[in-house]
């Protein structure tokens, strides 16, 4: 998947809000810019870090730059999460996607049918389907991406959702995309919110299946390339 044109690179010089970055451009000029990953600032984001923004061109966006990529050093990461559908339909089409290879057709699940919270139906034929529910996950600690960091309320119905289709004899799965090239794995943990492993433990016990795959990403485009296995 390409990513915008002629993105612009700068370097963030101060962290004022939740979802704003001042970022100073090569003419040492500051510009403040929209962050649209905040799930992990903490983690992400910092002083004299490296980012790529996209000019916005919208009348009503107040913030005329958005961050789609950072370097904290080790590589880069996508933060805009607006692609993961993208990138996971342009997966399948190529074949990456090896956990589901045995299902011929993917469709994005539109708003107004009778499933909700998953993103999209796998098929084939009549009767065989999966329902996929996509998550980006990016919180590192170590050498790894680590989940769950937390879980939302939405979350929790659709794991009453994909519970009760699993109830009508079609399999789920929930995939976590890994969008940052600066990890060696996928790891599983307790520590972070107990709470949310818990619930998570429970729903693989259960029957949900968890996947995970890993990008390629460059200043110019994002691709998911690879399966990650997921550490317990």
């Amino acid at each position: 998947m390409n990513l915008p044109e002629n993105l612009i690179k700068g370097v963030i010089s101060d962290i004022y809000k939740d979802v704003i970055m001042d970022v100073k451009l090569p003419d040492d000029t500051v510009v403040p810019a929209f962050c649209p990953e905040i799930d992990y600032i903490k983690n992400l984001y910092a002083k004299g870090v490296e980012v790529w923004m996209s000019s916005v061109s919208h009348p009503q966006r107040h913030l005329k730059y958005e961050i789609q990529l950072i370097n904290k050093g080790d590589g880069l990461i996508l933060v805009n999460p607006c692609y993961i559908e993208d990138l996971f339909v342009e997966a399948f089409h190529a074949g990456v996607l090896s956990d589901f290879s045995e299902y011929t057709d993917l469709r994005k699940i539109e708003y107004g049918e009778s499933v909700v919270r998953a993103n999209f139906e796998f098929s084939k034929g009549r009767n065989k389907k999966c329902y996929v529910y996509l998550v980006g996950i990016n919180n590192k600690i170590g050498p790894n991406v680590v989940f769950p960091s937390y879980i939302s309320f939405y979350e929790m119905e659709m794991f009453e959702e994909l519970r009760q289709l699993r109830k009508k004899g079609h399999e789920t799965a929930v995939v976590l995309i890994v969008p940052r090239m600066d990890c060696s794995g996928v790891k599983f943990v307790w520590s972070l919110d107990q709470i949310a492993a818990a619930k998570i433990f429970d729903e693989a016990k259960n029957g949900l299946n968890f996947f995970c795959y890993g990008c390629n990403i460059n200043q110019r485009s994002v691709t998911i390339s690879k399966k990650i296995k997921i550490l317990y």
